[in-house]
């Protein structure tokens, strides 16, 4: 458990996940504007690529290397479509977080919220062969720390319900979890003990100090 609680902490601390993804489909030029709000802790860790999707279909996708600023990257890219069509955008850092927005084409302006900047971003390429972009695996850590917990579960549940057939291996590290939380306990019971005495002696002390009436 103690190694699942470090992985969690390790992704938090080397990964920024987007906060937000601000999208505007002008209907008369057939462009949408993108507006990713992701704070770039260095050049390791920017927007790598953001991918689109037309009604669930691959549209294209373009990969980058830098950001437009180190707070979010703001790209504009020809789209064409007709009124009700759902537009879907991803957004991938390079370190593997995405984030998914999408917004109906209508006969003006659709937006789901308005970009609040204009820089423009440096493109690398850019792919509308119909070639899926690099996954987007939105919460793979998550996902890698809750499987090594049902590991783990799945090792204590059948160790309780046939302790024979379990490997020598698990039989003495269940043996060893258990007798650390034995000394755990008593550690606790001590200091609580250790506490209460030194409560009382203190309660004591001021008493006898205390002018009587």
């Amino acid at each position: 458990m103690t190694m699942c609680l470090g992985f969690g902490q390790i992704t938090t601390v080397t990964a920024i996940e987007s906060s937000d993804m601000q999208l505007v489909y002008d209907f008369g030029s057939q462009t949408l504007a993108v507006n990713v709000s992701h704070y770039s802790i260095n050049k390791n860790d920017i927007i790598e690529t953001i991918e689109i999707l037309k009604n669930g279909i691959f549209c294209m996708n373009r990969t980058y290397e830098n950001q437009s600023t180190n707070e979010w990257v703001y790209d504009t890219f020809s789209v064409s479509a007709v009124v009700d069509d759902n537009l879907t955008v991803t957004a991938t850092c390079s370190r593997g977080l995405s984030i998914t927005r999408w917004v109906i084409v209508t006969s003006t302006t659709a937006t789901n919220t308005p970009p609040s900047d204009t820089t423009t971003t440096t493109t690398t390429e850019e792919s509308t062969d119909g070639t899926d972009s690099p996954g987007t695996p939105l919460g793979t850590e998550f996902a890698v720390v809750a499987g090594i917990g049902v590991v783990v579960f799945l090792i204590l549940f059948f160790a309780w319900l046939s302790p024979d057939n379990i490997p020598g291996v698990f039989r003495q590290l269940g043996s060893r979890i258990r007798s650390g939380l034995i000394w755990t306990g008593e550690k606790v019971r001590n200091a609580f003990s250790w506490l209460k005495t030194g409560l009382g002696n203190l309660l004591q002390q001021i008493k006898a100090k205390a002018p009587s009436k």
